[in-house]
């Protein structure tokens, strides 16, 4: 039987994504190729280092901290620190104590490894708390050579920063030529959990970032919003269903078909908007007592035709983007959100059979408050 990651972590029962990712990384580390990857990739950041290390995890003093990962040579010489970081900043160890770890008789290395959203403001961070590597070093704007930021400190240690996708992804693909394919399942795991923390993680504000033309446009997302909602009264197909609903920033309206009941809601949800992108304004259809989750994919399916705006998976509800038409004015903005909205009515109202009727959905009285699977 063949020993796979997600076990190995069950048993492990670690209770956060970066201990997670870390028990990832040191279990795919066991394997020579991805070991010599990761070895190929401290050379290349320039810490002149052997292959054939060993990992292990969480070694250290109080004296100079407790780094993710500790590889050491065949003489039990440290020569490879890897900092595996997400949402966390720096602590009062970190880099220095860790340098001090790597000494200076043999070259070595300290990796830091963060999501791509991270890199310039940790490198920042980084070189603050290193300031005799400041005039060498690149500028955390600079872009990356190899993939990696990096700068000596002293005559033989490196610093380094590179991506989460960075690291595993030069691990996979060493693992994928050795033919390695059951390690390579579990290098691509680890992948697919470092790109769900790296799309949640922290962006740093830039300088532009929440200017008042930005200011403007989300504030008059609520007019149209509200306008949506007016049109509705008057529209064949749906109508408005109860209060307003908004919580922590999301703002939005029920609406319900006329010839079924079936209810949707649509507004303007960030939170979608920041993990598909396309638009701040979204509709949201949700399962119920007479749509369960395999009959509203059934006819909604239509929305992943070529050409159209899609369908995106909630938890117990799919979501439809609400697009913005470029250069249309207010009224005519109003009314194209609204066909659209009664577009996605009419793939729902077509599958009900005729004669059939469903139990109208229970629509909230009072406003909802925003969580996973929020508004509905």
């Amino acid at each position: 039987m063949v020993d796979h990651v997600l076990g190995h972590l069950a048993r492990r029962f670690t209770v956060s994504e970066e201990n997670l990712a870390t028990e990832a990384l040191t279990w795919l580390l066991r394997d020579p190729s991805a070991n010599s990857a990761l070895c190929s990739l401290a050379r290349a950041a320039g810490a002149d280092i052997p292959d054939g290390l060993t990992f292990v995890g969480q070694v250290g003093s109080p004296d100079t901290g407790r780094p993710d990962i500790v590889g050491t040579d065949e003489r039990q010489t440290v020569r490879l620190l890897i900092e595996a970081k997400f949402a966390a900043g720096l602590t009062a160890q970190q880099p220095r104590g860790y340098l001090t770890m790597l000494g200076e008789i043999e070259p070595g290395i300290l990796l830091v490894v963060a999501p791509s959203a991270r890199l310039g403001t940790l490198w920042s961070e980084l070189l603050h708390a290193t300031p005799e590597t400041a005039a060498s070093a690149p500028s955390p704007s600079a872009p990356l050579e190899g993939g990696l930021m990096r700068t000596a400190v002293g005559n033989q240690r490196v610093l380094a920063l590179a991506s989460w996708r960075h690291v595993v992804t030069h691990i996979l693909e060493a693992l994928k030529a050795a033919g390695n394919r059951p390690l390579a399942q579990d290098a691509e795991q680890l992948l697919a959990l470092t790109e769900v923390m790296d799309s949640q993680a922290y962006a740093p504000v830039r300088p532009g970032d929440y200017g008042p033309g930005e200011a403007r446009r989300v504030q008059q997302l609520q007019g149209l919003i509200d306008g949506v909602r007016d049109g509705a009264r008057s529209s064949d197909q749906v109508e408005q269903a109860g209060r307003s609903s908004h919580g922590r920033i999301f703002y939005g309206w029920y609406l319900r078909s006329r010839a079924t009941s079936k209810s949707l809601w649509f507004g303007f949800l960030p939170r979608v908007w920041a993990k598909e992108g396309i638009s701040p304004l979204w509709m949201q259809v949700k399962a119920s007592r007479s749509w369960s989750r395999q009959r509203l994919a059934q006819a909604l399916a239509p929305l992943h035709a070529a050409g159209q705006k899609g369908l995106y998976e909630g938890v117990e509800s799919f979501y439809v983007p609400l697009t913005l038409t470029p250069f249309l004015g207010q009224r005519e903005t109003v009314t194209d959100l609204l066909s659209q909205i009664e577009a996605v009515v009419a793939l729902l109202d077509a599958a009900v059979a005729p004669g059939e009727e469903p139990a109208p959905d229970d629509i909230p009285a009072t406003e909802q408050v925003d969580d996973d699977d929020a508004p509905l």
